[in-house]
């Protein structure tokens, strides 16, 4: 059976949820947190393990912040209760967008333990909304507002359907952002999918079908 990580190697990964195993399996395909649940990465599908009692099903289901919040309760109800992530100091002060309550700074791995490649870089975080943004490289300069669960899946949408205008050539890069800018009104320096709205990037995506896809 694949050995466990050393505590001091599972504690980042989970967030702050302290001593739980990490396991990886299946070739890093599978990773098993806590000895309590399965958690695909690739599709971020988690699921506790164990057998159905009383016909009730196990939990389960898709994302990070879900599947923490489940060994969070696991770890509650068991009598061992999780303490979250300590801020990094900063003297820049950043206010959640949804509830305007002071935002804290964070390493990458607080906010996403199954990313490695985050853990260097800041995020500006609100636990009871979760809701965070990412920084400017080596700064703690968000790179725009904070965004809810809701937000963050419609930016991702967005860059799927414009990233390909210059990934694949049809516009450079700076070409396909004069465009966007133009097209949505928006100042170019505003002009990025991380800074948008959840109703621009629902026209970020309108526009680009409208302008490019469609027959």
């Amino acid at each position: 059976m694949p050995k466990s990580k050393a505590t001091s190697d599972a504690q980042p990964q989970l967030a702050g949820l302290g001593t739980g195993a990490v396991v990886v399996l299946d070739g890093g395909m599978r990773v098993r947190l806590d000895d309590r649940v399965d958690y695909w990465p690739a599709t971020g599908e988690w699921r506790a393990l164990g057998q159905p009692a009383n016909g009730v099903e196990l939990a389960g289901g898709v994302g990070m912040t879900s599947l923490l919040e489940y060994i969070k309760s696991e770890r509650d109800r068991a009598g061992h209760p999780v303490l979250g992530p300590v801020p990094l100091p900063s003297d820049r002060r950043v206010a959640c967008d949804y509830c305007r309550q002071p935002a804290e700074l964070h390493k990458g791995l607080a906010v996403y333990p199954d990313r490695k490649d985050l853990a260097d870089r800041s995020f500006w975080v609100c636990w009871n909304c979760n809701a965070w943004v990412g920084c400017h490289c080596g700064t703690d300069q968000p790179f725009g507002g904070l965004a809810n669960e809701e937000l963050r899946h419609a930016r991702i949408s967005s860059h799927k359907s414009f990233d390909p205008l210059w990934e694949q050539g049809r516009l450079t890069r700076r070409e396909a952002y004069v465009w966007l800018s133009k097209t949505l009104n928006i100042p170019r320096e505003d002009c990025h999918i991380g800074m948008l709205s959840l109703e621009d990037c629902r026209r970020v995506n309108q526009v680009v079908w409208d302008t490019f896809e469609q027959p």
